[in-house]
């Protein structure tokens, strides 16, 4: 109990407010579809595998320009990637569109993509940076937080969060979470508040749901654009704020070269792990070895200038 006063009080004066304080984002249902002709075979499969996955402005890479070479290019690239890991739900980061997103003719019958208007502090000149799932399974409901409308203010988080909820074979829900926090361009302390108010908001959500993580089934991932790893980010509490809540890293326990997620490239960024997947306890319970559970699988610059992961939950969905 003292422990999680501590934490609490810790996570105030950093600046992220506690989730019964914060004002609300609107909570919408993004654009979704139900391709037809395509069966949804995911219960008869032998393993059940979630991948997550920055694509880099998909589709094309670039945000300034469309060229339907590079599009092309890309897709085939995040097809041949699908086609080899096979994931059962796949869920990604920095895809442009609903429309764009089938593009992709992967074979999932369930799709959606949020849509969430960019902020004029944020480059309305960009496109939309939407989170995204392929599923062969169905979601039991699915929303988002939009934070575009919340007041101006230098920790306003960026673009949204995905939740998904799911429905387990012994009936229990599954709620995951996707997440694509504020990138590392401008003020490194800016940068770090919206993170960090973020993941408040993500606790304000669980609030709002009745969800626990010390009981529930959760699940949190995406692109959080920071490490515990690296000391540039020693004083940030967004991700450590969830370790702290009882989450466990699926990579925890691969060597530095082997849970990196972003290559070191030519703007002078070294490599990191900023592309995480998160288990509650009871979830880590249900795997019944230790970690690591990911595999991260490199990808050629002209795909994405992140790496997927991988990680077999088959135990979460035995019958």
């Amino acid at each position: 109990m003292v422990k999680f006063l501590r934490l609490t009080c810790l996570w105030f004066l950093l600046g992220a407010a506690p989730a019964w304080a914060l004002l609300p984002p609107k909570v919408v249902v993004p654009p979704c579809e139900t391709v037809q002709g395509i069966t949804a075979d995911g219960d008869s499969e032998t393993d059940v595998i979630i991948g997550c996955w920055n694509i880099e402005w998909f589709p094309g890479r670039n945000p300034r320009r469309s060229e339907e070479h590079l599009a092309r290019l890309q897709i085939k690239g995040v097809q041949k990637i699908l086609a080899g890991q096979n994931p059962t739900i796949m869920f990604a980061c920095e895809v442009r569109s609903l429309a764009d997103l089938k593009k992709l003719r992967a074979g999932y019958p369930y799709l959606a993509c949020t849509d969430i208007p960019r902020t004029a502090d944020d480059d309305t000149g960009l496109p939309n940076q939407g989170l995204a799932i392929l599923s062969r399974r169905p979601w039991h409901e699915i929303w988002a937080l939009d934070f575009h409308e919340l007041p101006a203010a230098p920790n306003r988080p960026a673009r949204g969060i995905l939740g998904v909820e799911f429905t387990l074979p012994d009936g229990k829900p599954l709620t995951v979470y996707v997440v694509h926090l504020k990138s590392n361009f401008g003020d490194p302390a800016a940068n770090r508040a919206k993170r960090e108010s973020a993941i408040a908001y993500l606790e304000w959500d669980w609030q709002r749901r009745g969800l626990d993580p010390a009981r529930d089934h959760l699940v949190v991932l995406g692109d959080f654009n920071t490490s515990v790893h690296d000391p540039i980010f020693d004083r940030e509490q967004s991700l450590r704020r969830l370790l702290a809540l009882g989450f466990t890293n699926a990579a925890d326990g691969l060597s530095a070269d082997r849970r990196v997620t972003i290559p070191a490239n030519n703007e002078g960024y070294p490599d990191n792990d900023f592309d995480h997947l998160l288990v509650s306890k009871s979830l880590r319970a249900l795997l019944l070895t230790p970690p690591p559970w990911a595999g991260i699988v490199p990808v050629h610059y002209t795909v994405s200038d992140h790496y997927p992961l991988f990680v077999n939950v088959s135990a979460w969905f035995k019958k």
